[in-house]
């Protein structure tokens, strides 16, 4: 464990925070730049269409999170399955499932279209506003749907595609058609406004061009020659269908119970408002809540793709560094942004009124929601993890609570005591009542006051193999290497291997990480070096090298040079002929190789 201790101490030279902290701040700032649309969405309409049209975008909400639910149901089922194919080396398998999603999506995509062309009035009257009751409002909040509902597709698609993109290395690229989103989506909104005079549809057909922008600049990068993701059913299984159902069940309970909630608090806050002004303020809070939601959403994507490779191989110390390092890095954004957001709380709702009822209101709302995101962003991706390492039923019942009955029981007490402030003032106390939740039920599980790293985690014991039959390391330089092969030997031999097996795990270590430290980026400065774990599986052994340095496929090198000139890359051609199998992938702009070996026949580990 020497090795893992280096780790602590050289956190800059840790592969799994490089891969964490990468793909965290891209799918962030991905995320928020997309969510930075919908603000200035609010904005716009607020600026030139007036506090009504603004209002019923707002209060469309809730069913556009019905929307948002149905995909996260099939992009999480997705994103879970195709990670742990990925981190066993299965290729083909997670092609299949991301390709069976893509025709789901598009299916579901469809028929909600179909739906919102077809009976529009229950699907409005589901958010709280009826032609009866509120005509104006309704009118606004139709035209706004039937420009926005030819956008669903492209909405769908996006949200099942972002997360493949950014494990296949396309980082810049989803960064970029966020980017594009933002940019479409201001200029069709000031199109509009300015010269159309569309009004709320045509604040629903800008989105719907944005989203369809953004999409053809995924399916570009995904469709390009070098691809790993492909369209193909071949090794599709009917039973894939309950998988994809069973892990994605999570998030659809989580959509669901947000947009139950979001549709309690519209009608709480109809029913308590004493003017339009608030209304405004709850849609502000709620915009904000949404933006920030961003940076939960971010890491917390990165922890349930990240948390699928390393269950998947039943690698612990991998499994508890992606979640300490995700939990930390959840707190530190959380600390940042309720900060700045508390601070700039005036300043940032002079952009959306100056009516002074509703400033008021929003400060006091936005400072409220801050408030909140201390708790919210770590808990958030606390559940993420457990919803990677497969605890559903924990995952459904925090999210039920935190998504619904929490918020929603506070929102209703503090309504009925305090109006509206005390509704503003309810995201707050719900965070703070999730957290307790969060604490007791980890005490009861336990049967203890969690007092290790597992039993937060929530992992039993024996996961990992208690970490016997299980050898961790780092290879920084050429002395390392030859450290580290005489520890791999060692451990073959100790775990039941002949001399000639271990001698030859031995020797591919020495090869593939000499030559990862030698060659592995041509920047010295730049090299993070290879980590390694050996573990015993069924009687074989297995080495998994990973480094975070430019792309290199040896499997794929090997089968396109092996009739090539004799002398060249000889080491990657004996591991390739010597090993009994041999798989590659990159993720999160890491390289993964894994190599496995027989044991000898009737030798078992101590």
């Amino acid at each position: 464990m020497k090795a893992l201790e280096n780790l602590k101490k050289n956190r800059q030279e840790d592969v799994i925070s490089k891969m964490f902290f990468s793909a965290s701040t891209a799918m962030i700032f991905t995320l928020f730049v997309g969510m930075a649309a919908q603000f200035f969405d609010g904005i716009i309409a607020s600026r030139f269409l007036g506090n009504e049209a603004y209002s019923s975008i707002a209060l469309f909400g809730p069913l556009s999170g019905i929307f948002l639910m149905l995909a996260s149901f099939v992009a999480s089922g997705n994103q879970i399955i195709c990670s742990g194919y990925i981190g066993e080396g299965k290729k083909e398998e997670a092609n299949s499932v991301f390709s069976f999603c893509l025709l789901a999506g598009l299916a579901i995509a469809f028929l909600l279209m179909l739906a919102c062309a077809a009976v529009p009035e229950p699907l409005l009257a589901f958010c709280g506003v009826t032609k009866s009751v509120n005509p104006v409002l309704y009118g606004h909040m139709l035209a706004y749907m039937r420009g926005y509902m030819f956008g669903l597709p492209a909405l769908i698609l996006v949200q099942i595609i972002g997360p493949i993109v950014v494990l296949d290395n396309g980082k810049m690229k989803f960064t970029l058609s966020a980017l594009v989103l933002c940019a479409a989506d201001i200029a069709g909104d000031l199109v509009n406004v300015l010269y159309l005079h569309g009004g709320a549809f045509g604040m629903g057909i800008a989105t719907s061009i944005s989203l369809t922008i953004q999409l053809v600049i995924l399916l570009a990068f995904l469709l390009r020659k070098d691809g790993r993701s492909r369209f193909s059913l071949k090794a599709f299984r009917l039973k894939e269908i309950g998988e994809i159902a069973k892990s994605g069940s999570p998030s659809m309970v989580q959509s669901l119970a947000v947009n139950l909630r979001d549709l309690s608090i519209n009608r709480l806050n109809l029913l308590f408002a004493v003017s339009t002004a608030a209304i405004v303020a709850r849609g502000i809070q709620y915009d904000f809540n949404m933006i920030l939601f961003c940076i939960s959403v971010g890491i917390g994507n990165t922890m349930l793709s990240m948390t699928g490779i390393y269950h998947s191989v039943s690698d612990s110390v991998g499994l508890k560094r992606v979640f300490t390092y995700g939990m930390k890095l959840s707190l530190r954004f959380a600390v940042m942004t309720a900060a700045v957001i508390f601070v700039l709380a005036p300043w940032i709702v002079s952009f959306y009124t100056a009516d002074a009822e509703a400033a008021s209101l929003s400060i006091f709302g936005i400072r409220c929601m801050a408030i909140s995101q201390l708790l919210d962003m770590p808990i958030c991706v606390f559940i993420c993890f457990l919803q990677g390492v497969r605890k559903r039923r924990t995952v459904i019942f925090l999210n039920v609570m935190d998504r619904f009955i929490l918020p929603v029981g506070s929102a209703a007490a503090l309504s009925f005591l305090f109006g509206s402030k005390g509704l503003l003032a309810s995201i707050a106390l719900g965070k703070s009542l999730l957290a307790g939740t969060v604490f007791l039920m980890l005490c009861i599980i336990n049967r203890q006051v969690p007092r290790s790293l597992k039993q937060y985690m929530l992992m039993p014991a024996s996961f990992g193999n208690d970490c016997r039959g299980n050898l961790y390391g780092r290879i920084n330089s050429i002395a390392d290497v030859a450290q580290e092969m005489r520890r791999t030997e060692e451990f073959c031999l100790e775990q039941g291997a002949d001399a000639k097996t271990a001698m030859r795990m031995a020797l591919f270590m020495e090869e593939m990480a000499g030559n990862i430290v030698q060659h592995g980026n041509p920047d010295v400065r730049k090299n993070s070096g290879a980590e390694y774990r050996l573990f015993v599986n069924d009687n074989r052994i297995c080495l998994t090298l990973r480094d975070y340095n430019r792309a290199f496929d040896p499997t794929a090198w090997y089968r396109e040079n092996q009739n090539s000139v004799p002398g060249e890359g000889t080491g990657i051609r004996m591991v390739m002929a010597l090993a009994e199998e041999t798989c590659y992938f990159s993720a999160f702009n890491s390289n993964n190789l894994i190599i496995w070996l027989n044991k000898q026949k009737g030798a078992h580990p101590e």
